[in-house]
């Protein structure tokens, strides 16, 4: 008796079915290809490609007249007119450098040196001579410069001459001359009215060398600010 058979696949029909299969699973290989060079032509692509350079910012064009220069750099304020006496300022206690309200302009040895209130002060003789060696603590044969100065109070208040300090200094270093003290000298002082003048003689150690620029100050008060007075001295 022979069996019956059941159902048979023919190889045919195995490979008709197995071709879709195939095929899907050649195109997922090739998609995965696709996208594998796809992503290095991209990363090569980056690589490759130029960086954008930032544009840079505009110079602001130079000005040959130099002016924007001098907008940059600002010059120094120009200094008040006390600062340009060049004479030494006493500092005198209990009175502030702002009390100082009583201008004066610089003057040679032949002209007076007159305040904005109306007092002034001149140089009415200026010589060279050797000490003689007189008064307490003078020394002999020293080279002394004399100074003989007279206050006119022109102003309408009484001028106080208690507290003058006279200085004076010498050549291009501007060095500090040493007073001198002898028979001769003689300090401003008391109270000078209205209208009145007082003198007064002053001397300093100043070498015969060195008088062709000398400089003296005359500080009457913490009111007024010192009095110059610069040039030449005559050497007899």
């Amino acid at each position: 008796m022979s069996r019956p058979e059941g159902p048979r696949r023919s190889r045919s029909t195995l490979l008709r079915r197995g071709v879709p299969a195939l095929v899907a699973l050649l195109l997922a290989a090739l998609l995965v290809l696709v996208l594998d060079l796809g992503g290095d032509d991209g990363e090569r692509g980056a690589t490759a490609a130029p960086a954008t350079a930032t544009a840079p910012a505009t110079a602001p064009a130079e000005d040959p007249s130099g002016a924007g220069e001098a907008e940059a750099t600002p010059t120094e304020p120009p200094a008040p007119a006390t600062e340009l006496l060049a004479a030494p300022v006493v500092v005198r206690e209990g009175v502030p450098s702002s009390a100082r309200t009583v201008s004066v302009a610089p003057a040679a040895f032949t002209a007076p040196a007159a305040w904005s209130d109306g007092a002034s002060v001149r140089v009415t003789e200026a010589r060279q001579q050797v000490s003689g060696g007189q008064g307490p603590g003078a020394l002999a044969g020293q080279p002394q410069t004399v100074f003989t100065l007279e206050v006119t109070n022109g102003s309408t208040a009484p001028l106080d001459l208690n507290g003058v300090v006279v200085q004076a200094t010498y050549g291009a270093g501007t060095t500090q001359a040493s007073p001198l003290y002898d028979g001769g000298t003689t300090d401003f002082s008391g109270t000078l009215e209205p209208g009145a003048t007082a003198t007064a003689v002053y001397s300093f150690a100043i070498p015969a060398d060195e008088l062709g620029e000398v400089s003296l100050s005359v500080d009457v008060d913490g009111l007024r600010f010192p009095a110059a007075f610069t040039g030449s001295v005559p050497a007899n």
